[in-house]
């Protein structure tokens, strides 16, 4: 023990140190982005890491900081402490991802002559580009700021850096779209080169030697396992250490990568959390088969099921599984946990090795929870657990030995015992024939002994009282070891008790106890003490003296009664279960029993155990047959009243009639139970009550009495009292006496009123429903109802409770036919009605056929309908019905009544806003509105029906019908049918307001279409869907723009230019359409117009030509008349040329009419060409209107194709065809115009 404690000082004395290992408080760290280390002496105070706040720029690169910064733009930053990763940090806000890129910036201030540097980094996540002084130094990996040009890297980079002195630049670029979580996670290390390469190489030395000092554990245990397989704790710490080796090559410096150069970052991630996850299992494993009775097979199965999930997860992207660690690490500390209090429970039962093992086993939970810490950014130190593990594996080495030195020692002892059992055994051989003649005489006693046994037991079995068997056991007994009383407690297993069945004590015994321990019992529990201990444990208990402190009560009761004698309890138990107690005392004094006695009552005890078994088993046997005897005769009984009840139930079922079967029922009552008063109440299950549906209570009751029971309705809710209560439990109630304290006001009228003494009351129940309630009284002497008398009045009901429901619901089937007829007949003539209705197309002729129909068919004379008007949201007057009898004035008031959708409108808004009619049956003299009382008062009505009429659950109009019959009142089902038909008015109006709005919507329609397309082209379009294409062999186009259009807009906002196209193109449109020209389209400043299309005609070059001329004077008017407008255009050109078409229709949705060729182009060009002058009109223009027009000079142009084409300035009409402006044709011109239209051609002669 001495030994351990000091191993387990030195344990945590190495500890300690660790912990304390290299601690320098003196260390400069960053602060705000800056850290100075000017006074820093890398030869002297070796190396440092650059810990503490660096900026942080999320989702920016280095260049995009430079250039933010040389646009004066100050880009946005924190300071985040490194070590650490960017998942969860805080950004203005913003809770940052794993995935992304940012970048970390710090200024160091060097020392000026600085050795030679060189630094050192681990890995970090993923990718990184390190800058200093803004020139790349390392990049490990691919930094990308997005996953397709982004590779990740793991691996640690020591390389040398160039002279460094005074304020430098540290940058590093890190990206991840690989790791659950990205950043700065391990610190950059600066320092000396000698130095730091030697901490470097130190490094590399200490994994080598502890990865080769693991393996070659590893193969030594693997040697052991394969020269004796049974210890397959051997084979479990081979593959949990050889694990341990690939751990610690895939962790730090990753030496594995040195090893195998090209192994993907992604295989190289799932090898670092596959060895742990399986480590930890094949760990458990091996505790498992060290200590099996601390470490179970639930503990395995629990760690197998939980370990699955997270190797499963190893399939999966590294993003996913790598986010679960926090999990893992939780579960690895609860394996730990276990490991160590399994060991701890093998320590306290002195399993060999435990002691040492759970210190062993320390170094490793300690190292673990060290290294999730460190994993975590907790604490900055590194991986420790392989020095856990080694001294783990140090201390097994330790147990190893100490078993092989056990396993020496214990062969020789046996080697010592083996020569000792010799010897013996050459003794024992000398010695053999006295030992025969011993046992020989021993086993004729043995013999002697049963014989007797066998005797007993026969005489035994031949009695089956249970007292002749305990006298005759007792005779026995005292004979064999002298017992002078014995005691028999029975066990009553169902009641957990021991009773006390019978005493037999010897004529010289003084003890006559058989009045004081009758009746006595114990509980099975500790509280019956020793009496207890003996049941629980179903062995015998022999004791030569009392020890008054040890007992319990109950014993000490006992002990009173049968005195501080020497004695012995024997359990006799059957079927392995105690049946009973024997306690047998000796009266003499200083005597007590001997083991061996006790061995004899045992092997007694077995067959006093069978005859008492059999004894109860008669005794029951026999009590069994006198219920059974008891059982026929009330089945008989009952079989004779079943036999009476299904004789009764087959004459009620046979009744339809419910009075008939009701008075059946009081009938048998009566004969059968003596009960001369019978109540039957069924349910209103729309008032939700009980009502009285008849009564049997005699005629020398009161008549106060007889009408209170046949009135007496009872709430089904808690004011129903005790029936209620009933009602719920579904179960027969008997009320033996009035209660001294009513629960409800009910109960106290109904045992007042009636003067009860006592009833009885049964719900009426079918398929577990309650259908109404009997209720069974007597007026001349109180009610003797037994329990058996109960259940057959019970039993009585739920028998009559069928036939009463079929008789219900035959009299329900009987109103429902004529109900249904009466409603066959009403859907008949509504039918009728509604065929007259929709063969009417004509509004009025509708509403005329629906006010007819309610006049005769409701006697109602009067009728008003208001539609919904939802532009000024408010009810208008539509039509009527009954105006006749009123005045003028009166009419003209209903007619110009206006019912705003307000609460001041009265029962007409009420009856909007729920969508339900209102009948008033008679008008009050109080109205709560001013309008429903000038309309009683104008109307002259008694009574009112208003109905809303809805259509598709929206209100479209109000029907008032009005009621001035007194004598007239209408039920709830003409009030239904009258609103029913008043749903024929809604779909009326509603349609009609449908077809008119669908007129409107056409016409609309039409005319949108004409403004897109020529009338006889939307008609073709509207009967086909299409429209043909059409060549036109002489059609003449017409084309007009503003000069300087492009600079005038470039002044203009889009309203003014908007404003001025709009005026300008209005007025074209006019004037082309006066012309008999079809507008084509406009685009921009371009209006392009269109003759002799979509019908042909012999006028299209002298139309255009007029309209041409037309324009310009009409431009330049407005130019003049209209200065306020900002568009205000230098004049207009307009190009005129005539030639060959094609036009159609293109587009689905929307339509436009169109030409093309080379008409088309050539007019462009006309319009391109033509700036300067204002009308400009084609050679083949020209010639067809040279008669009518004044022409000016010629020119050239170029069209689109490079040729070259004459142009004509259009100055005016000729002076004889036109008045003084020259653009307005007189008389002369118009037969001319009417000649050419009708094919003369005289003006291209």
């Amino acid at each position: 023990m001495k030994k351990r404690l000091i191993l387990l000082f030195l344990f945590c004395m190495f500890f300690g140190f660790s912990g304390c290992a290299e601690v320098n408080r003196n260390k400069p760290i960053a602060k705000e982005g800056k850290m100075d280390l000017s006074s820093w002496d890398f030869s002297k105070d070796g190396n440092i890491t650059l810990d503490g706040e660096w900026e942080f720029y999320w989702k920016q690169t280095n260049k995009g900081i430079q250039i933010d910064t040389e646009l004066g733009r100050e880009p946005k930053y924190i300071y985040q402490t490194i070590p650490s990763n960017w998942k969860g940090a805080d950004w203005f806000g913003e809770t940052l991802g794993g995935f992304g890129y940012a970048t970390y910036k710090l200024k160091v201030l060097f020392p000026k002559n600085t050795p030679m540097l060189a630094f050192h980094n681990l890995d970090l996540s993923s990718a990184y580009r390190l800058y200093i002084n803004g020139k790349l130094v390392v990049e490990q990996g691919s930094f990308g700021i997005n996953p397709n040009y982004f590779e990740p890297s793991y691996k640690s980079v020591l390389m040398d850096l160039e002279p460094l002195s005074g304020e430098t630049e540290i940058v590093y670029e890190i990206s991840n779209f690989h790791y659950s979580k990205g950043g700065f996670w391990e610190s950059m290390e600066v320092g000396e080169r000698r130095m730091l390469y030697d901490k470097v190489n130190r490094s590399y030395q200490i994994t080598s030697f502890l990865a080769g000092s693991i393996f070659l554990w590893a193969l030594y245990h693997l040697g052991l396992f394969v020269m004796r397989r049974q210890d397959k704790a051997s084979l479990f710490i081979s593959l949990f250490s050889l694990l341990i080796v690939m751990r610690l090559l895939t962790i730090g410096e990753r030496n594995i990568l040195n090893i195998f150069p090209n192994m993907p970052m992604d295989f190289l991630i799932r090898l670092e959390f596959a060895t742990i996850y399986i480590a930890t299992i094949v760990f458990a494993y091996f505790y498992r088969l060290v200590f099996p009775n601390t470490v179970g097979k639930k503990t395995m199965w629990v760690l197998n099921i939980l370990i699955t999930p997270f190797l499963i997860s190893l399939f999966l992207p590294v993003a996913i599984f790598s986010a679960q660690i926090h999990f893992f690490q939780i579960f690895l500390i609860l394996v730990c946990v276990r490991i160590t209090i399994a060991i701890i429970m093998a320590y306290r039962s002195d399993t060999v090795g435990a002691g040492l093992s759970l210190i062993g086993f320390s170094f490793v939970f300690g190292t673990v929870v060290h290294d999730i810490l460190y994993q975590n950014n907790i604490i900055n130190t590194m991986n420790i657990t392989p020095f856990g593990f080694l001294g783990f594996i140090l201390f097994q080495g330790y147990i190893l030995s100490y078993g092989f030195t056990r396993a020496y020692l214990s062969i020789e002892k046996l080697k010592e015992k083996l020569e000792v059992s010799n010897k013996e055994l050459n003794i024992l051989k000398e010695g053999l024939e006295d030992i025969v003649v011993e046992r020989t005489q021993e086993l004729e006693n043995s013999k002697a002994n049963i014989e007797r046994l066998n005797e007993f037991a026969k005489t035994l079995n031949t009695s089956l009282e249970l007292d002749s068997i305990l006298t005759k056991a007792f005779h026995y007994l005292n004979e064999e070891v002298f017992c002078d009383s014995m005691i028999l407690l029975l066990v009553d297993a169902e009641n957990s008790k021991l009773i006390y069945h019978k005493s037999v004590f010897s004529p010289n015994s003084g003890l006559s106890l058989e009045s004081k321990l009758n009746g006595m019992s114990f509980s099975l529990d500790s509280s019956a003490g020793i009496f207890y201990h003996v049941y629980k444990r179903n062995r015998p208990f022999r004791f030569a003296k009392v020890w008054e402190t040890r007992l319990t009560e109950s014993n000490k009761q006992f002990v009173q009664m049968v005195g501080k004698h020497p004695g012995m309890i024997i359990p006799l138990s059957s079927q392995g279960k105690v049946i009973a107690l024997l306690a047998l005392f000796s009266e003499q004094k200083g005597r007590s029993f001997s083991r061996s006695q006790l061995q004899l009552v045992e092997n007694t005890a077995e067959n006093i155990a069978t005859a008492v078994t059999n004894s109860i088993l008669v005794e029951e046997m026999n009590r069994e047959k006198f219920f059974a005897e008891n059982s026929r005769m009330l089945m008989e009984n009952a079989k004779n009243e079943v036999v009476k009840l299904n004789e009764f139930t087959k004459k009620i079922n046979s009744e339809s009639s419910l009075s008939q079967i009701i008075e059946e029922m009081f009938n048998y009552i009566l004969k059968t139970f003596e009960i001369e008063a019978t109540l039957l109440q069924l349910i209103d299950t729309k008032k939700n009550e009980l009502y009285t549906y008849n009564t049997t209570i005699p005629t020398y009751a009161t008549k106060e009495q007889l009408l209170f029971a046949k009135s007496i309705r009872v709430p089904l809710n808690e004011k129903g009292g005790i029936i209620y209560k009933t009602y719920l439990r579904k179960k027969a109630l008997f009320v033996p006496k009035p209660p001294k304290r009513y629960e409800s006001e009910l109960d106290e009228q109904i045992f007042s009123q009636l003067s009860l003494t006592s009833f009885v009351a049964v719900p009426l129940v079918v398929q577990n429903e309650v259908i109404g309630m009997a209720y069974f009284t007597s007026f001349q002497k109180p009610l003797d109802v037994t329990r058996e008398v109960l259940r057959r009045i019970s039993g009585f009901c739920d028998q009559i409770a069928g036939a009463i429901q079929n008789s219900l619901l035959l009299q329900i089937t009987e109103e429902e036919r004529k109900k249904s007829e009466q409603a066959k007949a009403e859907i008949q003539k509504m039918n009728e009605f509604a065929k007259n209705v929709n063969s009417q197309n004509n509004l009025e002729n509708i509403l005329a056929e629906i006010f007819g129909f309610i006049r005769k068919n409701y006697k109602i004379e009067h009728c008003v309908l208001y539609f919904l008007d939802k532009e000024y949201n408010e009810f208008r007057y539509l039509n009527h019905s009954g105006f006749d009898l009123l005045v003028d004035e009166n009419i003209n008031y209903f007619k110009s009544l206006r019912f705003p959708l307000r609460e001041e409108s009265g029962f007409i808004y009420k009856c909007y806003k729920r969508k339900r009619h209102f009948y008033m049956k008679h008008v009050p003299k109080s109205l709560p509105f001013a309008i429903d009382k000038q309309i009683t008062e104008r109307s002259g009505m008694n009574g009112f029906l208003i109905s809303p009429l809805v259509n598709n659950d929206e209100v479209v109009a109000m029907a008032v019908y009005g009621i001035s019959d007194e004598n007239i009142q209408l039920n709830t089902d003409e009030v239904n049918s009258i609103v029913g038909v008043s749903e024929h008015i809604a779909s009326a109006i509603n349609n009609h307001f449908l077809l008119r709005k669908i007129e409107e919507e056409k016409q609309r329609s039409d005319s949108l279409l004409l403004n897109i397309l020529p009338k006889n082209v939307a008609e073709e379009l509207q009967k086909k869907g299409r429209v043909n294409p059409v060549e036109f062999e002489n059609v003449t186009l017409l084309l007009t723009s503003f000069p300087g259009f492009s600079q005038i807009t470039g002044q203009l906002t889009p309203e003014e230019l908007i404003e001025g196209l709009d005026l300008y193109f209005s007025r074209f449109d006019e004037i082309i359409k006066a012309q008999g020209m079809e507008k084509l389209r406009m685009t921009g400043d371009m209006y392009l117009a269109a003759g002799g299309l979509p019908v042909g005609n012999f006028t299209h070059a002298v139309d255009a030509c007029l309209a041409a001329l037309q324009i310009k004077d009409e431009v330049m008017r407005m130019i003049e008349d209209f200065k306020d407008i900002p568009f205000r255009p230098n004049g207009i050109t307009i190009a005129i040329h005539s030639g060959p078409v094609v036009a159609g229709v293109i587009g689905k949705s929307k339509f436009n009419y169109d030409v093309w060729g080379k008409t088309v182009t050539q007019a462009q060009a006309i319009r391109r060409g033509g700036v300067g002058v204002p009308i400009n009109i084609s050679q083949e223009t020209m010639e067809k209107v040279k008669r009518l027009f004044h022409i000016g000079n010629q020119r050239q142009i170029n069209t689109y194709e490079g040729d070259q084409v004459p142009i004509y300035e259009l100055l005016s009409l000729k002076p004889d065809l036109s008045d003084d402006t020259g653009s307005i044709p007189n008389e002369k011109f118009g037969r001319l115009y009417t000649q050419q239209k009708r094919g003369a051609k005289i003006l291209i002669k």
